[in-house]
């Protein structure tokens, strides 16, 4: 796994994002059921806080997943507050309207204009879909590396 550069100009917005697309097959098992079930349950209970820097890295992903399996509140206000409730993360806004102007504009969201405010809607879902997929593996990957280091500690 190698990494990219370094890309923006602030400290939310410089990312160190991880390259590489060669994936070998993950085996069923791999993660363990007690770390993958505390990990799920953790997530679905918004009981998991998460580092602002990490969710910042992988902030475009996140804010596709989470439009693609939004049924309304995918305005910007929505979003951060669902940010705040799945992650703890506490994102200013000059953070996540960016990104998701610059998702609008690389054709991966629509932006419906409605009268006080704007949301989004997945526009390329193949793009979308590639994007969650590549940054879900990466941190499996980191994951499941930590993981195994524990007993090494």
């Amino acid at each position: 796994m190698t990494t990219d550069t370094t890309v923006g100009e602030t400290p939310d917005e410089q990312l160190t994002p991880l390259g590489g697309t060669d994936r070998p097959e993950v085996e069923s098992g791999t993660i363990p059921e007690p770390l993958l079930s505390s990990v799920i349950e953790d997530v679905a209970d918004g009981d998991l806080t998460v580092d602002d820097g990490l969710v910042t890295q992988s902030l475009d992903e996140i804010l596709l997943a989470m439009i693609a399996l939004a049924d309304d509140e995918t305005h910007g206000t929505g979003l951060m507050e669902e940010l705040s409730r799945l992650f703890d993360a506490d994102l200013s806004p000059g953070t996540v309207y960016p990104r998701l102007h610059d998702l609008e504009a690389e054709g991966q969201l629509r932006m419906h204009e409605l009268v006080q405010t704007k949301q989004y809607s997945i526009d390329d879902a193949a793009a979308a879909e590639s994007k969650i997929e590549d940054a879900m593996y990466q941190h499996l990957a980191i994951g499941l590396f930590l993981h195994a280091s524990l007993d090494g500690v």
